[in-house]
């Protein structure tokens, strides 16, 4: 009887110090569940800042988050069903760091979605790099795709001086608010 009281003990232990860690990275889901109120003030403001910026180059409609895109020399539209993060992960600051002006430093992730394209030349949606077999599916002429799975990478981005900043390599960042014109040109509406 007493192994096993040390065996619950040992796994509540555990339990504990595995969520002290979580607490500790300030990581966070932006689902339904968790709030701006489960985090630092720097790293809700964190969060805002990055919602913002989204916003700044996706327009989000009952199918999802639209963006026009320019790859090369192909325009298109990209739809993604839902952008959530799911973890926001900050840096420590060195002292060097706060010297130089550095307020927050860190990523966000995304969770894994659906995605699908339309115009622009024929080629593969996400340049091929959705999930499994659907990474070989082709944008077709005056059309949406069919939907594919797509983990979004991390986007890195700080606060210096009072201004946020972002990494604009991410493909989320690249694009710019559709307007009547780009659906047109995609043959969707």
């Amino acid at each position: 009887m007493a192994s096993i009281m040390q065996k619950v003990a040992l796994i509540a232990a555990s339990f504990i110090m595995s969520s002290a860690l979580i607490a500790c990275n300030h990581s966070s889901s932006s689902g339904s569940s968790a709030s701006d109120t489960d985090l630092t003030p720097q790293d809700a403001e964190a969060r805002r800042a990055v919602t913002v910026e989204i916003q700044k180059h996706w327009l989000q409609g009952s199918d999802g988050w639209t963006a026009s895109v320019i790859n090369g020399g192909d325009r298109f539209l990209r739809q993604y069903r839902d952008l959530t993060i799911e973890t926001l992960d900050p840096r420590d600051l060195s002292e060097s760091d706060k010297l130089n002006g550095f307020e927050w430093v860190g990523k966000v992730t995304f969770k894994k979605t659906a995605c699908r394209e339309a115009g622009g030349q024929r080629n593969f949606v996400l340049g091929g790099m959705a999930d499994g077999q659907q990474a070989y599916v082709e944008k077709q002429p005056g059309r949406w795709t069919q939907w594919v799975t797509f983990t979004p990478g991390p986007l890195s981005f700080q606060k210096e001086k009072g201004h946020w900043t972002f990494s604009y390599d991410a493909t989320y960042m690249r694009g710019q608010l559709p307007g009547p014109g780009d659906f047109a040109a995609a043959g969707v509406h």
